[in-house]
């Protein structure tokens, strides 16, 4: 007796394996998919983004979709037979219409209508915004103008006919012209002069003038100045860091807009040059050989002065000091002075009886920051 069993085929194929081979097909699929699109690349087909465009494109009508239906769906309206209405005629001969004056006609032109756009738009809630917008309303179609009418026997002299075909003008209200006084502008008698127009401040962010735009140096006086201020760095801080360098050079040029000293770069710094040990710098009248040995410093001198002369430079602490000397000496006059600051071995100063120098200019960021402030 042959029978059939009813149990899993032994040689059949186990779980594990049937995952196996469905994630190798699977693998299989992302493979030809990848090449596929690869070569399209390749083609300069791009088909992935053409795709993810439409999608992105057009989401929100996709979206708006089962919306858009339902609304038309009732905004179906059924043809239902016009309501009644009558039509009334009225003979002419006994129908006149007097004329108003301009500004009642005026009043009576801007009476509205109880029904307006905006009140169909407003009683149109359920309806689609633009298919209402796409149908022309029936408001503006027609326009109704309050018109006065006078049952009267007799035609008057000047008098309108309704739907008249006569070809006489109508009667206009005359219009009086109201005469306009215009103002007229009288020529000064006296310019203003120049110096008592007061000047808006300078804007935040844009760049004071520099030193050298102050001082008005271009080409061979530039050039001049340069070198001087180049030389007071060099002999009187070659040693000292950078910032006491510029220290030195911000002295100088603080002379120079000082008032109490020449108003040149290199005035300021061989003042009194032909007194021995009497000058106001010391290298510029203590008798020693002024040659250069040390090119490494002499460049970074000259490098400091013209950044310092382009408005590049400003050491805030040193701020409108006009003095200084090294804490190695103690001069008589510091007591008549307020210290503003000290780098390396030099101390900075600003006279009392001068002030603190806020009528001074400043240049550089220093400049900026002021403004902003202001």
């Amino acid at each position: 007796m042959l029978t059939r069993s009813i149990d899993r085929d032994p040689y059949g194929l186990t779980i594990e394996e049937k995952i196996f081979y469905g994630a190798k097909r699977l693998c299989i699929v992302f493979a030809v998919a990848a090449v596929a699109l690869s070569t399209l690349d390749l083609m300069n087909i791009r088909s992935v983004e053409a795709a993810a465009d439409f999608i992105h494109v057009n989401g929100q009508r996709f979206a708006g979709l089962p919306d858009l239906v339902r609304t038309g769906i009732k905004s179906i309206a059924l043809d239902l037979p016009p309501p009644p209405s009558a039509t009334a005629m009225i003979p002419r001969d006994i129908i006149t219409l007097t004329s108003l004056p301009a500004r009642d006609i005026t009043a009576a032109a801007r009476v509205k209508t109880d029904v307006s756009p905006i009140a169909e738009l407003a009683a149109a809630r359920h309806l689609d915004a633009v298919e209402f917008a796409m149908e022309q309303p029936s408001a503006l179609m027609t326009s109704a103008t309050p018109i006065a009418v006078t049952p009267s026997t007799e035609m008057p002299a000047q008098s309108m006919i309704l739907a008249s075909a006569d070809p006489a003008p109508l009667p206009l209200p005359e219009i009086t012209p109201t005469p306009v006084s215009l103002p007229v502008s009288l020529p000064m008698s006296e310019a203003i002069p120049l110096d008592m127009v007061p000047l808006p401040p300078p804007a935040p962010g844009v760049p004071p003038p520099s030193p050298a735009q102050r001082l008005h140096l271009e080409g061979k006086e530039r050039a001049k100045a340069e070198r001087c201020l180049a030389n007071a760095i060099y002999f009187e801080a070659r040693s000292e860091p950078v910032r006491g360098q510029m220290a030195v050079a911000q002295v100088v040029i603080n002379r120079a807009f000082s008032g109490f000293y020449p108003n040149d770069v290199c005035g300021v710094v061989y003042q009194n040059a032909s007194r021995h040990l009497a000058c106001q710098f010391t290298f510029a009248c203590d008798g020693k050989s002024k040659a250069i040995h040390e090119r490494g410093e002499w460049a970074r001198a000259n490098r400091i002065a013209k950044q310092t002369l382009d408005g590049q430079v400003y050491v805030p602490e040193v701020g409108k000091s006009t003095h200084y000397h090294a804490v190695y000496v103690h001069p008589n006059w510091v007591r008549e002075m307020h210290k503003n600051a000290r780098f390396g071995i030099h101390n900075f100063y600003r006279p009392y009886a001068w002030g603190n120098g806020a009528g001074e200019p400043v240049w550089g960021t220093a400049a900026l920051a002021q403004n902003k402030k202001k």
